[in-house]
């Protein structure tokens, strides 16, 4: 994905009732999570990003069928104001695991399931 100058990626595939975020390696835990709550970002504000093609989307995610490709959406601008605006929400979301964690340890309904 680096290669490609993409960091996140959301897919959706037919016959599946959940979305998939696809993110670049990264040996962080800690960036890995941004990614992924930056395109938690995206699917909360419902954005409109770049339709990509199945060739392009299996070249990026080999395993995934091309002909299950309902839609494939990436970003590869970080300076415009819906990037911005992602970002912000995966730093809160970040916010909120930091500060529920230790109460998720303890089964107790944590931030993600107070707020989605």
């Amino acid at each position: 994905m680096l290669d490609a100058g993409l960091c996140g990626l959301w897919i959706a595939v037919a016959g599946e009732n959940f979305e998939r975020i696809h993110h670049a390696p990264t040996a962080s835990v800690m960036h890995r999570q941004q990614f992924i709550n930056h395109e938690f970002g995206h699917m909360i504000l419902n954005q409109e990003q770049e339709l990509l093609s199945a060739e392009r989307v299996a070249l990026l995610a080999p395993l995934i069928p091309m002909d299950a490709i309902v839609y494939a959406l990436s970003r590869t601008r970080f300076s415009d104001e819906q990037e911005a605006l992602a970002e912000a929400i995966g730093d809160q979301l970040a916010l909120i695991m930091l500060h529920d964690g230790p109460l998720a340890a303890h089964g107790t309904q944590t931030g993600f399931g107070r707020v989605l």
